[in-house]
């Protein structure tokens, strides 16, 4: 035997010891690996070790008797149809395109108090060789998976991604079939700012809350005084998205709509009364009331960071989510701010400034009442 064919083996059975013992860790006694629905990724210098567990409905043409499950003797049938089916539907991807699962090795996954049954899950494992052409092993990488079973519980794959010190939990689903592993900090921080200004663009409670603390302008507030408080609303709702994150604090969503639609009919109530009380409230006072309903409305945009549950708690990619999301809250509520002044502007100068009052009014009164409205309505429906 040459010493080429000699080094050939070599390297292939120092790969198969290295890919067991990555997996030594999820291994029971018995050869059920993984539970169903689930899987781990484990990126471990140049390689990455896969097991995963997938329903057996989610794969064609193999189950002969038709009865949900996968016998030994259908996988072995069909062995090169199973594994054709898994290497399409489990695929680590970099810029260059789709990298092979290699070392395949493929079982079904019985009950264990009758190990000879047929299963209804498949137990795949194997080995992605990482490249390392754009830096980093493991950097820029992207997973896919598409087998999804036929039942409402298998529409969903949990896998645990982890690379030394760094651990990610990722939910697939048909609609989030790919999704990007372990991004840098610069990644993270970007889509999360853009995240934070697209919830607030996007949220109509959000939005009325803005014209509601905007109608300062017309009562004479400067720019600082404008930017504090929007900067007070930043810091209210920072403080609820931190305690529901790390804290796992929550309510019901039958309590939050209808106190964010509180807090809109509260705002408005509080300018009105404060253009007839002599004399004005303190901008504390504002400020304040502002800090708190800030706090209400950070519970329902604590629906939008559900995916941080993927990042291990105190980690540097949910700190730097968690910058990235209220940065970009603000950074939107400025932009909105500024477009509001400047619309004012104009009009005072094509109408005169008795405009200012009446945009107060108006915002008072429009936010009054679809506030009120959305109350009522958020009220029985909860109800």
């Amino acid at each position: 035997m040459s010493c080429a064919l000699l080094r050939g083996w070599r390297r292939l059975g120092l790969a198969l010891l290295v890919l067991w013992g990555a997996l030594l860790g999820v291994m029971p006694a018995h050869a059920h690996l993984m539970a169903a629905q689930k899987g781990t990724l484990n990126l471990v210098g140049d390689a990455a070790f896969l097991v995963l567990s997938v329903p057996v409905s989610a794969l064609l043409r193999v189950d002969d008797d038709r009865d949900g499950a996968l016998s030994k003797a259908e996988l072995a049938a069909h062995a090169d149809a199973v594994r054709a089916q898994v290497l399409a539907g489990v695929q680590l991807l970099d810029a260059g395109g789709a990298l092979p699962l290699q070392l395949v090795m493929l079982d079904t996954a019985p009950p264990d108090s009758t190990p000879t049954a047929a299963a209804r899950q498949l137990v795949v494992l194997g080995r992605f060789q990482l490249p390392t052409r754009t830096g980093s092993a493991g950097e820029g990488l992207s997973l896919r998976l598409s087998l999804f079973g036929t039942e409402a519980s298998e529409q969903q794959q949990d896998v645990t991604i982890t690379r030394q010190q760094e651990t990610q939990w990722l939910r697939f689903t048909p609609g989030r079939a790919t999704q990007a592993l372990l991004p840098s900090a610069a990644a993270v921080f970007g889509d999360y700012v853009r995240s934070g200004a697209t919830h607030v663009l996007s949220g109509a409670d959000h939005l009325l809350f803005l014209l509601v603390v905007l109608v300062v302008l017309s009562a004479g507030w400067h720019w600082r005084a404008l930017l504090g408080a929007l900067t007070c609303f930043t810091a209210g709702h920072a403080l609820t998205l931190v305690a529901c994150v790390w804290g796992g604090w929550s309510l019901p969503d039958r309590i939050v709509e209808p106190a964010i639609a509180a807090t809109l009919v509260g705002m408005a109530a509080f300018d009105a009364w404060g253009r007839w009380r002599t004399p004005p409230a303190r901008p504390g006072v504002r400020l304040a009331l502002v800090f708190a309903c800030a706090l209400v409305h950070g519970l329902g945009l604590a629906g939008a960071l559900a995916d941080l549950s993927q990042w291990a708690p105190g980690s540097r990619a949910m700190l730097w989510a968690l910058a990235g999301f209220n940065l970009g809250i603000e950074v939107a509520q400025v932009g909105v701010a500024v477009l509001a002044g400047l619309v004012v502007t104009a009009l005072q100068g094509l109408v005169g400034p008795q405009v200012r009052q009446r945009a107060r009014q108006f915002a008072t009164l429009a936010v009054m009442a679809v506030g009120s409205l959305w109350f009522v309505e958020r009220v029985v429906q909860a109800g």
